[in-house]
């Protein structure tokens, strides 16, 4: 055997691990540092732990459920955990409506230990988000959003949670598929979803789904309990679509401002956020502002995000000016920034305005309408409670226990939407209402969805019945 053979077979030995260094060749170095290394050093900080008590009423004799629907029930304090992440560093926080909902203290715990109580700025039951708050010292690590128009499916997603109550677990995979929707239950779907593999367990909801760069591209929301490696999330798109709604100063606070805002755009040198819808009659639609312009600042702060604008919204009182610095795209060399100052003014009363111009009562659906009207439970609509017997509602036919789905082609679905869109209504104008009939007879319950055109008349309701 030649020196030549023996010195590659020494080579050979070496390589397979069963000598120590020889050949002249060094120990072999990789990066550690994965992108699923880096996209948690860099969020992680952001993802906290929800948990609360919920009340829930059991039967005492659930054998007998079906068989005895109004028999003796008892109260039962369970514990709920999720996951949540932040979104803005003043303190806002998103997370699942599921895993706030009839919870009466919040908690939330950060990775480093840090307790917070928060309290629910807004719920968004029908697309299972939910927005909460904590009043911390000092700016808090938000994680950033990012879009899930362009998800490839195939490309690596990163989930961090809670799963089990195990805080600030990260797991990764890949994107599935896309615009999935999953029955959540008999009459509840959760539509336009993002599918992962990326292990995702009870404790994970709420949490941040993320692509390699860091960035939010979903919430991570539902799991088939049946099945394997099969998760769900929220896509960003449809977050930040939501928020609008969820945190515009008419939601929360009975104020009228009549801007929704989108996405930040950038024209130019200047990056703003777009300007998505205008209502007629309101503060910023008198100022001028109309459909494409760009925000570019709020009070003289630079806006960071479509969050970072409802976020400084919140805290305006009826009529405080609120100064806005926006620039109109298409303008050419004319380009240039414009100040204005508006005015946020009472939200109308929807209630009010019904009786006046209809003669009939509104209410959203509360636990205590449902069980007066035997719905089994409260929903997002709204429903008339009573008319009055000579008023225009009855003329037309409507009913106490009809429900109001939409006025004039807008969906409401509470008492801000049905107010706003009631406030866009004079007297002379006809009104058209989508109506949804529930009714129990001998052959069980029937639904029926129909039109409805109510003449504006001011006129005083029949007390009597009102």
């Amino acid at each position: 055997m030649t020196k030549s053979v023996l010195s590659m077979m020494a080579c050979l030995v070496l390589l397979t691990g069963l000598a120590g260094p020889a050949c002249g060749l060094e120990k072999l170095q990789f990066d550690r540092q994965t992108p699923v290394v880096r996209v948690y050093e860099r969020t992680h900080k952001a993802v906290v732990n929800v948990s609360g008590q919920q009340t829930v009423s059991r039967r005492v004799w659930p054998e007998f459920g079906q068989f005895d629907p109004w028999g003796p029930r008892f109260e039962q304090q369970v514990p709920v955990l999720g996951s949540g992440f932040v979104v803005h560093e003043d303190g806002f926080i998103v997370t699942n409506a599921h895993v706030v909902e009839g919870v009466k203290r919040i908690k939330v715990v950060f990775s480093d230990g840090r307790e917070f109580q928060a309290n629910v700025v807004s719920v968004d039951t029908s697309k299972d988000l939910a927005v909460l708050a904590v009043k911390a010292n000092e700016k808090l690590p938000a994680i950033e959003l990012g879009r899930s128009n362009d998800l490839m499916i195939g490309e690596t997603v990163i989930a961090i949670g809670n799963p089990y109550g195990y805080s600030n677990t990260v797991t990764s995979g890949v994107v599935s598929a896309v615009g999935r929707d999953i029955k959540v239950t008999e009459d509840y779907w959760l539509r336009g979803l993002i599918q992962t593999d990326a292990p995702i367990n009870p404790g994970n909801s709420g949490g941040p789904l993320l692509n390699v760069n860091g960035e939010l591209i979903g919430v991570t929301t539902a799991i088939r309990a049946e099945a394997q490696n099969i998760g769900f999330a929220i896509p960003v798109d449809s977050l930040v679509e939501n928020l609008s709604h969820m945190l515009m100063p008419e939601q929360l606070r009975r104020v009228r401002l009549g801007l929704t805002v989108g996405r930040m755009q950038t024209v130019g040198q200047l990056t703003g956020l777009a300007v998505d819808a205008v209502s007629k009659g309101s503060p910023a639609d008198g100022k001028g502002l109309a459909p494409g312009d760009l925000i570019v600042e709020v009070d003289g702060h630079k806006l960071t995000s479509v969050i970072d604008f409802y976020v400084r919204m919140m805290n305006k009182a009826v009529g405080e000016p609120i100064r806005l610095t926006y620039v109109r795209p298409g303008d050419g060399a004319r380009t240039r920034q414009t100040q204005l100052s508006l005015l946020p003014r009472p939200l109308p009363d929807g209630q009010a305005l019904a009786r006046t111009y209809f003669q009939m009562d509104v209410s959203e659906l509360t636990a205590a309408v449902a069980r007066r009207f035997d719905f089994q439970n409260a929903y997002p609509i709204l429903i008339v409670t009573d008319v009055a017997s000579q008023g225009i509602a009855a003329q037309i036919g409507l009913r106490g226990g009809d429900l109001i789905l939409q006025v004039n082609d807008a969906t409401v679905r509470n008492m801000e939407e049905f107010s706003l869109e009631m406030e866009k209504i004079t007297e002379g104008d006809t009104v058209e209402l989508q109506i949804l009939r529930i009714s129990v007879g001998i052959f069980g319950q029937t639904e029926r969805r129909f039109l409805v055109r109510l003449p504006v008349r001011v006129q005083s309701p029949d007390r009597r019945t009102l």
